[in-house]
């Protein structure tokens, strides 16, 4: 208990948000983020957003909140820089005290960093980068609640995908808006040399390490076809597995690089990507490259790809059977969704999506402005 109320409990920075007029052309943006190590996806779309800002002209910092993986912000300043995105603003590190700082645009990144921004009363407007609905990562308890209690700060939510911004609009009454995950055009492509797709290689994300990944429900679904006698090969990648127990061939890749995972993506015959709450980006990653895939049957999917770009599975073992079944045998309905996969994914960009953000940013600090003192 003594380790979750330091972690809710900040004491106000005292202050009072600049006085003059914002500069909208090059805000002054905070990110408040928990540590991180190479291969964090979450991360990686902040530190890709931070980098066009910067591009973009916006000056932008990054304070790392409770640090386990760094020892100073220097240190974290050269992973991200190694590991994620180029990035020249300043990293620091802070514990039990939050920073001494003050801006245009402060923004949180998950549960625990809200109570810190929701301390710092230095700047003029207060964000919550939104990727998912972090309640349902918990059991319902302490945590759960501490969690859901972040979105009724008073915070305007730059939302992953439209089942979020919904989430936080019409449930929770924030101010809110909506970007879309992208993809790195260069890397996840059809590419020009054309690799032999095979016939029946199922590429499977297996991050069994994060319960919302349902693995699961994809290993009982090939269990099912197996004693079917369906022929099939898996290739499993996003965590290494070890060895297993099973009768069907298989690859067990663990965690590779993007360039890998594109050349994994334009040879495979299916994707399986789940997620039991927000979509993961990797979906439009397989469909840039050409991959049909199958997701959950579930309204934070739906609410995301249309029909022709996607194929839903019940999310049960035999449900998902079927549709890797249905899939692996019917060439045309995979091919339909290779085409309709691309088609959906052509005009997403990480620019696009930034551009939307540095929008929402500009606008709620000129409204907060333009309102006066609060």
């Amino acid at each position: 208990m003594a380790n979750l109320h330091k972690l809710v409990s900040y004491d106000p920075s005292g202050g009072s948000p600049p006085v003059a007029d914002a500069d909208l052309s090059r805000l002054r943006i905070a990110w408040i983020i928990p540590d991180f190590v190479p291969g964090a996806g979450g991360h990686m779309t902040i530190f890709r957003i931070a980098n066009y800002l910067e591009r973009f002209g916006h000056e932008v910092r990054f304070f790392v909140q409770n640090p386990t993986a760094h020892r100073s912000g220097a240190a974290a300043r050269e992973t991200i820089n190694r590991h994620f995105q180029p990035f020249s603003g300043t990293v620091e590190l802070f514990h039990d005290v939050v920073p001494d700082a003050e801006g245009d645009a402060l923004i949180a990144t998950d549960r625990f960093t809200c109570y810190a921004v929701n301390a710092m009363q230095k700047f003029t407007r207060r964000f919550y980068f939104v990727q998912d609905y972090e309640p349902a990562f918990y059991p319902a308890g302490a945590e759960a609640l501490l969690t859901e209690a972040t979105y009724h700060f008073d915070f305007d939510c730059l939302c992953a995908g439209n089942w979020l911004h919904r989430l936080m609009s019409e449930r929770f009454g924030r101010w809110s808006m909506s970007w879309p995950l992208a993809y790195d055009a260069d890397i996840y492509n059809m590419n020009a040399n054309k690799a032999k797709r095979h016939e029946n290689r199922i590429a499977l994300y297996a991050r069994y390490v994060t319960p919302r990944r349902a693995v699961e429900l994809a290993f009982m679904a090939l269990e099912m076809l197996q004693k079917e006698g369906v022929k099939f090969e898996v290739d499993f990648f996003g965590w290494k597995l070890g060895k297993l127990n099973v009768d069907f061939p298989y690859r067990d890749h663990g965690i590779l690089t993007s360039k890998e995972l594109a050349q994994l993506y334009r040879t495979a015959t299916v994707g399986l990507v789940f997620s039991a709450t927000n979509h993961s980006l990797v979906n439009k990653e397989m469909m840039a490259c050409g991959l049909p895939v199958i997701d959950l049957d579930l309204e934070t999917v739906r609410a995301i790809f249309p029909d022709n770009a996607m194929a839903f599975a019940a999310p049960t073992p035999e449900g998902i059977a079927a549709e890797i079944k249905r899939l692996l045998q019917q060439p045309l309905e995979r091919e339909r969704l290779q085409d309709g996969g691309i088609a959906y994914v052509r005009d997403l960009s990480w620019e696009k999506s930034a551009r939307l953000i540095e929008a929402a940013l500009r606008e709620r600090v000129d409204h907060t402005l333009r309102q006066g003192p609060r």
